[in-house]
């Protein structure tokens, strides 16, 4: 190398060399507080939350009394077997719908409406009596509810069904007909089932309450009522096994 090269290459080894400083303390600045293969773990992502069914919710919105009636069950959405009854769907329900046997409306309420379905093929007639009330307040409901359970040669079934909305009560006759009578609240809004020839068995009476409470739930929430009591018997099953 000739001597007027070596004040040209010093100066340029210089150069490179601030270069090189500079550019380690603008990372050193500006470093996460944690890098890749610095052996320091990195922050996991969020567990994502669970699913949770939004329309599984008390009923305290007052419904339209077309909304109310197009949740009713239809007959197959009931228990399997069953048609329309002489009366099926009430689109006008009165205030004596909700009253407890022979006893005067009870106070607050605001709609009604029935389903009524008898059994195909059966020699005897095996119906099912739906009833479902709304009333303007959750007090007027638990009011109602307490009054409505038929009491009269009833007694509780040999199995206690799962509980249907926020408070629900089955009961048997202990006459020869075995018919199982099912009560349930949610909210504002109390429902009871009358299921004949049922042998004393309330399953198909808990069946038919849980999905007419699911499908006012949806309706609630804005979607269509699809539940049907043939889903609900699935449901039981599979908790059972």
């Amino acid at each position: 190398m000739t001597r007027s090269h070596i004040p040209f290459t010093a100066a340029l080894l210089a150069c490179l060399a601030l270069s090189a400083c500079s550019t380690d303390k603008a990372g050193e600045a500006g470093a996460p507080a944690s890098r890749a293969g610095d052996g320091k773990p990195s922050a996991a992502p969020a567990a994502p939350e669970p699913f949770k069914d939004d329309s599984d919710v008390p009923l305290t919105e007052q419904l339209r009394m077309s909304d109310f009636t197009l949740a009713v069950p239809d007959a197959g959405d009931i228990v399997a077997g069953y048609y329309p009854g002489s009366l099926h769907k009430s689109m006008t329900g009165e205030a004596d719908d909700c009253a407890p046997p022979n006893g005067a409306a009870s106070p607050g309420w605001q709609r009604s409406v029935r389903g009524d379905y008898d059994y195909r093929g059966s020699t005897v007639s095996r119906e099912i009596d739906l009833h479902v009330c709304q009333f303007d307040t959750v007090a007027h409901a638990k009011a109602a509810y307490a009054l409505l359970p038929d009491r009269d040669e009833t007694a509780p079934p040999a199995e206690a069904p799962t509980p249907v909305g926020e408070e629900s009560l089955f009961l048997r006759h202990t006459g020869s007909s075995g018919t199982v009578y099912g009560y349930t609240r949610s909210g504002t809004v109390v429902a009871r089932v009358r299921v004949e020839d049922a042998s004393g068995d309330a399953t198909d009476a808990r069946h038919v309450l849980a999905a007419t409470i699911k499908r006012l739930q949806q309706v609630q929430v804005g979607r269509p009522p699809t539940a049907t009591a043939v889903e609900i018997a699935d449901l039981d099953r599979a908790r059972r096994q």
